[in-house]
């Protein structure tokens, strides 16, 4: 016989699976799934989510008027003094930018101190709202953070188990494509390493039949295929091309899965998304899908598509464009990466006198002062 918890993890992680690819707003789209995640792993009725942004901002969710309230004394002691939180590592955007992305689930012991009980952040934030212990889950695309929700339960709650992380690991990957599309959807553009998306260029637009053969495209979608089919001499149709093709009926049929299949519960199958698209010619593509009813009442699948390029081209780019040496291009990779002079010595095997020679031949040719100038320089690259 299926327990309860099994059941109640199924139930949820199926309707997260059609939320993540309903195309809701932001907002609705996240407190939803704080709602669903609640049905799976029980836990405080104070549950944030923490939204990847814009420009290195994050956007904050939470239901709760409570927690809102508790928000000035968090930024004082764990945006700006973390060392009196308890917290392992800060919890501003730039280091949760840098961290998070390492594993989809965190437990309680690689957050918090052991003594985290003790601290002043606890006392002021955590204690008020009631929590005590928790696992966070992190939302991660091609390697980059998305946002992050904690799951906190309160001292008289018991610890979460192996269950409970297995079902974060499986919910995460609907969980960041549910966000993505969302921030998709009203054209905010991340920057990333593994695939940056390409500012020129505004995501194009796939319409799917219920069969998943392709009957519409918009503007954008139909000048990104044309010129792929050109590049490979296959006429002025890009679906021509198997890749794309195979992409699109892996999306149909996911899509299918997840709105159709009753059983699809803890499954392993992935969000609708084609992963990075390599061409020969430096165009890189992801494709992502959402579920849609037309006014005739037909089911129809909505495919975005982004323009981007690789992280190796890119880096290519910025070296030719600047006169970077090779050296000189992993040392500024390097520093994008928030690593430190001693720590790129480290990893490139270098002396940090000549780490620092490097960084200074790389301020003068991006013509700026400081390292955050030269990050900005990247950030800003088209």
């Amino acid at each position: 016989m299926i327990s309860s918890d099994v059941r109640n993890k199924e139930t949820a992680l199926a309707r997260i699976k059609r939320l993540a690819s309903s195309g809701l707003p932001l907002e609705p789209f996240a407190r939803a799934v704080l709602d669903e995640l609640h049905v799976a792993i029980p836990y405080s009725p104070n549950r944030p989510m923490v939204i990847a942004g814009a420009n290195g901002t994050d956007i904050f969710v939470c239901p709760s008027s409570d927690l809102i309230a508790l928000l000035p004394a968090y930024q004082h002691y764990f945006l700006e003094h973390p060392a009196l939180s308890g917290a392992r590592f800060g919890q501003d955007g730039r280091t949760l930018r840098r961290v998070l992305p390492r594993q989809t689930v965190w437990r309680h012991e690689e957050m918090a101190h052991p003594d985290i009980l003790k601290r002043d952040g606890f006392n002021a934030v955590m204690r008020p709202a009631r929590w005590h212990h928790l696992v966070e889950v992190a939302f991660i695309d091609e390697g980059e953070y998305a946002g992050y929700a904690p799951l906190w339960r309160s001292e008289d709650q018991k610890d979460f188990a192996q269950a409970d992380y297995d079902f974060l690991q499986s919910a995460a990957p609907h969980i960041t494509h549910g966000l993505k599309l969302a921030q998709l959807r009203r054209n905010e553009m991340e920057d990333g390493r593994s695939f940056k998306p390409l500012e020129n260029w505004n995501a194009g637009a796939i319409l799917l039949d219920e069969k998943g053969k392709p009957i519409a495209l918009d503007e954008n979608a139909r000048v990104i295929f044309e010129q792929m089919g050109g590049l490979d001499g296959v006429g002025a149709d890009g679906f021509h091309l198997p890749q794309i093709r195979d992409a699109l009926a892996y999306i149909s049929q996911t899509l299918n899965g997840i709105f159709h299949d009753p059983d699809s519960g803890l499954s392993v199958a992935g969000p609708p998304v084609a992963r990075l698209y390599a061409h020969w010619s430096g165009i890189v593509l992801k494709l992502r899908g959402l579920q849609m009813v037309g006014a005739d009442g037909r089911e129809y699948t909505t495919v975005l598509v982004e323009r981007g390029e690789t992280a190796e081209v890119r880096r290519r780019q910025m070296i030719a464009r600047w006169g970077l040496s090779q050296r000189e291009g992993e040392v500024l990779d390097l520093i994008c990466d928030n690593k430190t002079g001693p720590e790129i010595a480290i990893l490139v095997k270098l002396s940090h006198d000549t780490v620092r020679k490097h960084t200074s031949s790389i301020l003068a040719k991006f013509g700026v002062e400081t390292r955050a100038g030269a990050v900005a320089a990247v950030r800003d690259f088209n």
